[in-house]
């Protein structure tokens, strides 16, 4: 095989979820799981991705359009196709889909070591994005309690108001399949707050996360969620752009910082997800 002349893109199907999950997983991500990219497929088949060198699949992408911006994550290449050019003609794919959309602004998490290929594409740099792993000790607290369906649509409110765009359908998706992992703060009637998780390989991702009340509410969100799952190791990401979550994580014992990414857009506006009661992002891939 030669060049990328064998190389050919098409849209992901059903069939392609277990290639594209052991890909992410093989490549350290192990966040990803089969329900992520069913939740992908079921939002917008049109934006996922297979690429494949011959017969053979060789990388995945997905292309996340909302109502305004888009998000362009998931972009994994097998290891050994990677000298073939998959990886930018999957991003180019990807990038191609949301620009035909008009959308006001495109993101990404870019890895370190391809921050300076986004910015040759345009995109520029918005803020760090941290991560965090470990355990946390568990513990019960009065105010917090599971989501339920009569939630959703203050929730989803909320969350447009605070993130900036429509993202209803993930969250609704999460409380539909995780009822277990996803928790409100509640004050006086009113909604708070609220975290969400899901399981991934061997830990449980969590986020979305937020908090209008502060770190107080905050922690006691994922104090709460630490003792559904005494045993469970977090996964955590947030923009450094919020201090308060940045501090909140830093000084708990059992969390460690890893390496870092950097959140990075495409077009007029970098303020999507931009406001202090978002404390973890959902995902890298659609925020």
């Amino acid at each position: 095989m030669s060049g990328t002349q064998a190389v050919s893109i098409r849209t992901m199907t059903p069939a392609d979820i277990d290639f594209a999950t052991g890909l992410t997983h093989a490549a350290g991500w192990a966040s990803e799981s089969l329900d992520v990219f069913a939740g992908f497929l079921e939002h917008d088949p049109h934006g996922c991705f297979i690429a494949a060198a011959g017969r053979e699949k060789a990388g995945v992408c997905v292309a996340t359009k909302y109502r305004k911006s888009g998000f362009i994550g998931e972009l994994v290449v097998s290891r050994h196709m990677r000298l073939l050019g998959i990886g930018q003609m999957l991003f180019q794919k990807a990038l191609d889909y949301l620009l035909a959309a008009r959308l006001e602004s495109i993101y990404l998490d870019g890895d370190l070591n391809a921050v300076s290929y986004y910015e040759t594409m345009g995109f520029r740099k918005v803020c760090r994005s941290l991560r965090f792993r470990g355990k946390i000790k568990g513990k019960k607290h009065a105010q917090v309690r599971h989501l339920n369906p009569d939630d959703l649509q203050e929730l989803c409110r909320l969350d447009r108001e605070w993130f900036g765009d429509d993202r209803g359908f993930f969250l609704r998706r999460r409380v539909e399949n995780f009822p277990g992992l996803c928790l409100a703060s509640e004050r006086e009637g009113h909604l708070r707050g609220w975290i969400m998780a899901r399981p991934g390989d061997g830990l449980l991702a969590v986020g979305p996360w937020a908090s209008i009340s502060g770190n107080e509410d905050a922690a006691s969100l994922l104090e709460h969620l630490a003792n559904e799952d005494s045993a469970a190791v977090f996964r955590i990401g947030v923009h450094e752009k919020n201090l308060d979550a940045v501090r909140l994580l830093r000084s708990w014992l059992g969390l460690q910082e890893t390496i870092h990414s950097w959140f990075m857009v495409r077009g007029e506006s970098d303020r999507l997800g931009d406001h202090p009661a978002l404390y973890a992002i959902g995902s890298g891939a659609k925020g």
